[in-house]
């Protein structure tokens, strides 16, 4: 009897572990998709005269029945990603990051890529060698500008894929990028 117990709440932890581990890129997919979402307001006054800034962007998962449909080219002006993607999550790609300081555009090759829902996970292997992990969601962006949040004069939604970008060993700096699909 204590053997079929102790089987029994052997399987019982296997089959947690199992459904824990396949809600992860879940749970990451939200955090990702969180940690890209910004709102800025300001105000300055000086005289007579005041000046409001409000800009808002959030972001929502965007996720896709066939995970191939997420192949294409990613861009902005200081970063690209050329990715593919197999209908079973499989992916590869090539791009360039450019370094936080503005100077230097690194290019790399993504290696060892997948896709779960709307999270894409992999290795940059920059052409100097290094090798650094990857996460990224892909997202559709909705951001919004004006003077504050009841007077908005610009918004638009945009499908692209984001991640955070770190300063690296010598840098406590973060960036949000986002890539929008061309």
């Amino acid at each position: 009897m204590f053997r079929l117990v102790l089987i029994a709440v052997l399987l019982l932890g296997i089959g947690i572990g199992a459904t824990l581990k396949a809600q992860d890129p879940a749970l990451r997919t939200r955090e990702l998709v969180a940690s890209l979402d910004k709102t800025k307001y300001k105000k300055k006054d000086k005289g007579n005269v005041s000046i409001e800034v409000f800009v808002d962007v959030k972001n929502e998962p965007a996720i896709k029945a066939d995970p191939a449909e997420y192949s294409g080219r990613y861009e902005t002006g200081e970063y690209q990603l050329t990715l593919s993607v197999t209908r079973d999550g499989k992916a590869s790609g090539s791009g360039f990051d450019t370094l936080l300081n503005g100077e230097k555009t690194e290019p790399f090759e993504l290696k060892d890529a997948r896709v779960a829902g709307a999270l894409l996970t992999g290795i940059k292997v920059y052409s100097n060698g290094n090798r650094a992990p990857f996460e990224a969601v892909f997202v559709n962006r909705t951001s919004r500008r004006g003077t504050n949040p009841n007077s908005i004069s610009d918004s638009s939604t945009k499908f692209g894929i984001g991640f955070i970008q770190t300063g690296g060993a010598d840098s406590d700096s973060t960036n949000r990028v986002f890539l929008e699909r061309r």
